[in-house]
């Protein structure tokens, strides 16, 4: 696995964490502690997902730049 596709499983991850985290900040009743973790981990997707773009365009391949456009940047709030 080279470093791009390391970056980029790491980052499906987060998505699906950060995704995980929404659900549970929208849902009725949140408390204020799901809604900051959710924007915690949305501020840390955002790194990933620069860090990841960065690297990606200075020496990913075509497979790697159709990945990661398909992780867009999240709007959470």
């Amino acid at each position: 696995m080279t470093e791009c596709e390391s970056m980029l499983k790491e980052l499906e991850e987060k998505a699906t964490t950060l995704a995980s985290a929404a659900k549970a900040a929208k849902a009725p009743g949140a408390t204020e502690r799901e809604i900051s973790d959710c924007k915690m981990i949305e501020q840390e997707y955002m790194g990933l997902h620069k860090r990841t773009k960065a690297m990606i365009d200075d020496r990913g391949s075509d497979d790697d730049k159709k990945k990661l456009a398909r992780l867009e940047l999240p709007t959470v709030h």
